[in-house]
This record gives C-alpha cells, sequence and structure tokens, in this order.
C-alpha cells in the first residue's frame, strides 16, 4: 500500500536531486557569462487551492509546505555556497514562499494590494470535483463559476494567482529586487 508516509519519504529524497541539478545549471550559466542571476524559491504550494480544497479553503496543507521549505533550505544553502566559490558573480533568491505567506497571511498592506476576503479560495471553479475552470461540457455549456469580483481574490483558479495577487506579491518582493538591481 503507498501511503502518504512513503510519498513523503520519497519526496525528501528527491528533492536533494532537484537542488542539485539546479546547482549544475547555475554553473552552467555562469560558465557562459552570466554575471547576475535572480533564482527562484518555491512558492507555499500547500496554500495553492488545489491543495487547501481539502479544508475548503481555510488553511495550507502543512505536509506540501514542509517539503517546500525543505526544498527552499537546501536551495539556500546551494546559492551561499555558489555566491562563495564563485566572486565575481551573483546569485540572488527571490523568495516566493515568504512573499507569498506575507500576502495570503495579510501580514503586510503592500502597494497596490487588498486584504484578500478569502485567500486561499480560487476566483474560478468547476461546478465539481469532474470540471475545473473553463470546463465545458459535451454541449459547450459552463461547468464553471467564476467569483462577482475577480480583484478580491488572490488565486483565479486552483493554481495561478490574479493579477491582483501577481502585483501583491510583487510588491512584497520589492526589497530582494532592489538588491538584484543594485547588483547590475
Amino acid at each position: 500500500m503507498f501511503t502518504l508516509h512513503v510519498l513523503s519519504q520519497t519526496l525528501q529524497s528527491f528533492i536533494p536531486l532537484v537542488v542539485d541539478q539546479l546547482v549544475v545549471d547555475l554553473k552552467r550559466l555562469h560558465g557562459m557569462g552570466m554575471k547576475k542571476v535572480a533564482v527562484t524559491a518555491l512558492e507555499p504550494l500547500g496554500c495553492l487551492p488545489q491543495a487547501t480544497v481539502a479544508s475548503s479553503f481555510q488553511e495550507c496543507n502543512g505536509t506540501q509546505n514542509t517539503a517546500v521549505t525543505f526544498h527552499n533550505l537546501l536551495l539556500s544553502q546551494a546559492v551561499t555556497k555558489l555566491n562563495n566559490e564563485t566572486k565575481d558573480s551573483s546569485f540572488v533568491i527571490l523568495d516566493l514562499y515568504a512573499s507569498f505567506m506575507s500576502v495570503l497571511e495579510n501580514k503586510a498592506d503592500h502597494l497596490g494590494s487588498s486584504k484578500f476576503e478569502n485567500p486561499l479560495k480560487p476566483c474560478c471553479m468547476g461546478l465539481s470535483s469532474k470540471y475545473s475552470c473553463g470546463s465545458v461540457d459535451e454541449s459547450g455549456a459552463k461547468q464553471y463559476t467564476i467569483c462577482d469580483d475577480p480583484e478580491s481574490a488572490f488565486f483565479w483558479d486552483t493554481v495561478h494567482p490574479t493579477q491582483q495577487g501577481w502585483n501583491a506579491v510583487y510588491s512584497a518582493l520589492q526589497g530582494t529586487l532592489q538588491q538584484l538591481h543594485s547588483l547590475c
């Protein structure tokens, strides 16, 4: 029987392989002459509506976010090591995890953002688990609903932020983006 524990262990052993490959790719970019590289940390995948639907969009999936946190920790350590090894190169991490969480938890009132009514609930949803945003049935009838005010939603569908959601994340990233700009 394939249990959640087995899946979690498999994921925990897979994550270092992913980060190791990222390091290989970043070294290759550096070897090609690229001096400044922005590396994105993973966003809190456990907070995507596809993960929060199990809690009626009320809370993030802690197991998924633990795996993401592990990935981001290894990535941060690897980027720090790369920066120490490549004196003429700067790799900067864009911390999407912290930026998303800042917005989702309403910790900061970012320029251009509003407090999202229920940030874990998507604006566009299938009428049932059989359908997703944009689905139509055999006769072409819509099998999804769209919220009344898309600007009040952080997520458009089960994985994509709305324009307003991305604006809020962008605002939360300003410090890191300024750091990256100063390296140029």
